[in-house]
């Protein structure tokens, strides 16, 4: 054996000595998972020990599991949520983090600090706090609840006040008690068997001194008080759980944008400012080129993020009402731990989220590769 050749030889040897130890993890903490999670995708496991001594006894069924998830309408609807927050993700939180990120490296706004410091606050709280949080501004004694019922309370006694001057003055008249269920609309109708004349018999056993308690009772009883029951609509119900995912990540974003934006030789920019440069042309020719890699990069991070959005959701709406709110990941848990305890079913589910979160990825590789920019 030549001299090279034995070179060559210790050289492989040292460098799968040096490799072997992460490779043997990564085969334990990530391949393995995955092929077992094929395997159970397309098995009929149903719990209990796998191997050895009194086993469970299953055995491998082909890709029937894979074939109930998409006949399953809610896998679509999780799907279609997912995606809402891909977009949400990749078209909200990286703009918005992207100019924040400039305003702050251009010193466009005082306290470039502090506004950092507050818009990265939210990524830094607990995700379970941030849903309890949020939870409870959007419940029916939350802040906004208080803020619109009392605006409601406000005009409903101010069209009121111009109907009557207290119980002795009012009149009970068919028209003019119409006129007062007109202010609470159809709802304040409803509360009633024959609106006009039980709301005169109501109105009828007040004193002519309590007027201020008949303006207040008749507020109580007609206004319409908001309730978060409209977000059980299917076509809303996702718009607060996007809300409170640009809010909380979109920090994170400015921080890297910003951290890469402070790379970039200042000198250029100033030559272009000298050179008659606005600040959007700055943005458009010098800083967006050279952060091409980075937003690519938060790209695949928030589209990884985003198919995997379980705990924030759950913890905002408890996956949900009637699942519309439903996502991948919360679909996989309710087949896992709910229920039957599908366990083939929610590994397929899993895969299936694998594969749409590579397609993504690729696909936004590809639209680096064929109009990004090239990073410097």
């Amino acid at each position: 054996m030549t001299h090279a050749k034995r070179i060559d030889r210790e050289a492989g040897r040292a460098y799968w000595m040096m490799i072997l130890p992460a490779f043997l993890i990564y085969l334990a903490v990530m391949a393995f998972p995955i092929v077992l999670s094929f395997i159970l995708s397309v098995s009929n496991y149903s719990g209990g020990k796998m191997f050895g001594e009194n086993a469970e006894k299953w055995s491998l069924v082909g890709f029937a599991q894979y074939l109930r998830v998409v006949k399953d309408p809610w896998f679509w609807n999780a799907l279609k949520n997912n995606l809402y927050i891909v977009g949400i993700s990749v078209f909200g939180q990286l703009p918005l983090g992207f100019v924040f990120a400039y305003i702050i490296y251009r010193r466009l706004v005082k306290a470039p600090g502090f506004w950092q410091g507050v818009l990265y606050v939210p990524n830094i709280i607990s995700i379970i706090v941030v849903g309890l949080l949020w939870q409870s501004i959007f419940s029916p004694n939350g802040p906004i609840a208080q803020v619109v019922n009392d605006l409601a309370r406000g005009e409903f006694q101010g069209k009121l006040s111009g109907l009557m001057d207290g119980v002795g003055h009012l009149d009970l008249s068919d028209g003019a008690l119409s006129r007062i269920l007109d202010l609470g609309g159809q709802a304040a109708r409803d509360m009633f068997t024959d609106p006009v004349p039980e709301l005169r018999d109501l109105l009828s056993s007040y004193g002519a001194e309590e007027g201020a308690m008949v303006a207040n009772d008749l507020t109580n009883l007609l206004v319409n008080r908001w309730t978060p029951e409209f977000l059980n609509v299917k076509e809303v119900a996702m718009l607060p759980i996007l809300f409170v995912i640009l809010w909380m990540y979109t920090g994170m974003y400015l921080i890297l944008f910003l951290a890469n934006m402070q790379k970039i030789d200042a000198q250029i920019i100033e030559s272009a400012r000298i050179d008659g440069a606005n600040e959007m042309q700055v943005m458009r020719h010098i800083i967006i080129p050279a952060l091409t890699g980075t937003i690519v990069n938060s790209a695949i991070l928030a589209i990884s993020g985003s198919l995997s959005s379980f705990a924030l959701i759950f913890a905002l709406t408890g996956g949900g009402p009637g699942r519309i709110t439903e996502i991948l990941s919360i679909y996989m848990y309710r087949s896992a731990m709910s229920g039957s305890r599908d366990y083939p079913l929610a590994n397929a589910i899993a895969l299936i989220m694998v594969v749409i979160s590579i397609l993504l990825i690729v696909l936004t590789k590809a639209i680096e590769k064929r109009w990004g920019g090239k990073e410097e």
